[in-house]
């Protein structure tokens, strides 16, 4: 199985990749919000991957994190879901927001992805809610109240910090501490977490 890649970008459009490792191309299946974060063509680029084996065919399905492919997997494993539909579902949401929204089981939102359907939306809450960890939806809500603290999320964003490891770094810190200090030295904080 082939379940990391790290090469030369050499191709990079909204559904693929292609990595130069060691002279031979590998096409990698991404979603649109990793291609938001991909770097210009000719730079090294690491990813996570999946490799899909079937009789006819053999995809590698691309990640920028461990907590991204392992709730990727869950959801093909629903009946129904191809690899091309839980795509599309990773190209409107991030991690902790299909977590909160399997966890709730708003089903509705689902929907917005081409090619789910009532039946199908349902289907995947009701196999994957007891499955998902609450822990993600509960850190999200956690954070989310205070401006202080999407200021802090974002500036940690753009430094490369993953989502996960932003929203576990931040949920250490005090609450009390966050509304007393000001975003440099909760960021000096969150750095320290890190």
């Amino acid at each position: 199985m082939i379940t990391r890649l790290n090469g030369k970008l050499i191709f990079k459009n909204l559904s693929k990749i292609v990595l130069d490792i060691s002279g031979i191309g590998f096409e990698v299946l991404i979603s649109s919000r990793i291609f938001e974060k991909l770097p210009d063509l000719g730079n090294n680029f690491s990813i996570d991957t999946y490799m899909h084996v079937r009789e006819d065919d053999i995809l590698l399905v691309g990640f920028l994190s461990q907590k991204e492919k392992e709730l990727f997997l869950k959801i093909i494993s629903v009946s129904g879901v191809s690899i091309k539909i839980a795509l599309g579902i990773f190209s409107i949401y991030n991690v902790e927001e299909l977590s909160k929204i399997i966890v709730n089981g708003q089903s509705e939102f689902l929907k917005r992805a081409p090619g789910i359907g009532s039946k199908l939306s349902e289907r995947i809450i009701l196999e994957l809610k007891g499955k998902i960890s609450e822990e993600l939806a509960y850190l999200e809500e956690s954070i989310s109240g205070s401006s202080k603290m999407f200021e802090a999320k974002e500036a940690l964003k753009a430094l490369g910090y993953s989502n996960i490891e932003i929203q576990k770094t931040l949920a250490r810190i005090d609450r009390k501490f966050i509304d007393e200090k000001s975003i440099e030295e909760i960021l000096k904080a969150a750095l320290k977490e890190v």
